[in-house]
Formats: C-alpha cells, sequence, structure tokens
C-alpha cells in the first residue's frame, strides 16, 4: 500500500510570535498510486513543542492546577505543563522546569510516556507526556501573566472529572491514560 505525500512548493510568511509561526503553504501532493500530481494549498501553524507532566504524590494523589485559558474562554483543570523555550531545548528539562515552576515540586523520578500531536491537521506541536514521582517539595515560579491554584486529586477522582467532562483538556486526559499502568487503575 502507498501512501501520499506532500512536498513544500511554496510559503507565504503570515506572522512570526514568540509562541507560534504561522504560513501558508502550496504543496505538491503526491497520490503514492503513480496517478497526476496536484497542488494544495496548506495553512499552518509551527511550534517548538511542549511537555504535560502527570505528578503523584507518595500517597497516590495527582497534582493538578486550575488556570483561566483565554482561547477557550474559561477555566481548566490541567496538569502542569509548558512550552519548550527555544529549538533544541531537551523535553527532559523543560518537564523538569515547568513542574516546578506549576506545581511546586521537583520530581526525583521523570517517566516518558511518549508525545501526542495536538492538532496535526494545521499545527506540528508535539506535546511530550511524563509522569512525575517521588515527589519533592519546591517553590511555585509563575510567569508575570500566569495565576494558578494547585489541586490534589486521586486517580478515582480524575477518572470521574474526565468522564463527566469537567476535565476536558487533551494532555491531561492523554497523560493520566498514559499513566493508568502507573496508578494501579
Amino acid at each position: 500500500m502507498s501512501i501520499s505525500t506532500e512536498t513544500l512548493v511554496s510559503r507565504q510568511e503570515i506572522m512570526k510570535g514568540k509562541v507560534l509561526h504561522v504560513t501558508v503553504d502550496t504543496v505538491e501532493i503526491d497520490d503514492g498510486q503513480g496517478g497526476e500530481k496536484k497542488t494544495a494549498v496548506r495553512e499552518a501553524v509551527w511550534h517548538f513543542g511542549a511537555c504535560a507532566i502527570l505528578p503523584v504524590t507518595d500517597d497516590g494523589k495527582i497534582i493538578l492546577v486550575r488556570q483561566y485559558r483565554y482561547a477557550a474562554g474559561e477555566p481548566m483543570l490541567e496538569v502542569p505543563a509548558g512550552k519548550i523555550e527555544h529549538n533544541g531545548e531537551s523535553p527532559d528539562i523543560c518537564a523538569a522546569r515547568e513542574l516546578e515552576e506549576e506545581a511546586a515540586v521537583t520530581a526525583g523520578e521523570l517517566i516518558p510516556l511518549g508525545y501526542v500531536y495536538t492538532s496535526p491537521g494545521f499545527c506540528d506541536e508535539r506535546i511530550y507526556l511524563y509522569l512525575a514521582r517521588k515527589l519533592h517539595k519546591g517553590a511555585q515560579h509563575l510567569d508575570d501573566d500566569e495565576f494558578m491554584n494547585i489541586e490534589r486529586y486521586t486517580p478515582q477522582e480524575v477518572e470521574e472529572l474526565i468522564a463527566t467532562n469537567k476535565i476536558v483538556d487533551a494532555k491531561t486526559i492523554a497523560a493520566f491514560e498514559k499513566s493508568r499502568k502507573y496508578l494501579g487503575i
């Protein structure tokens, strides 16, 4: 079975910000079947990526943060997370930094759980997922424009919050699901 591929023909820069880079690209599509090649336009968002961490305390509680999300227009309950600061920054370094900045803990054990793409139809953002255990008290270091509350839940409570749409953040759901074997549920 052949799979189609797309090759960049031309690019128009729309915006280059601190977090996102937006382009409108013309691509040539090869259907993988030897048929006629076609062109198409793709709007794309480019991102350095991010890390999301599911911290679990020694007594089995999951630490989540509640913060207002402007684009969604509501507060959300999420795992601690943050963007990779620059192209080439190690996801492990980012995860350790964001864990302390947002959840006020450091991890004696940081277990990689793989990664997910947030919206691959138009964005290349890859979020690396981690489970953090053997936690030690740290200090919360929020950015000037960040405000969040730290909350703790049992795995069963998190499962119920997901089932009842009280947790709707995709990275949080993915991190929780990928952590199940470590949580004993």
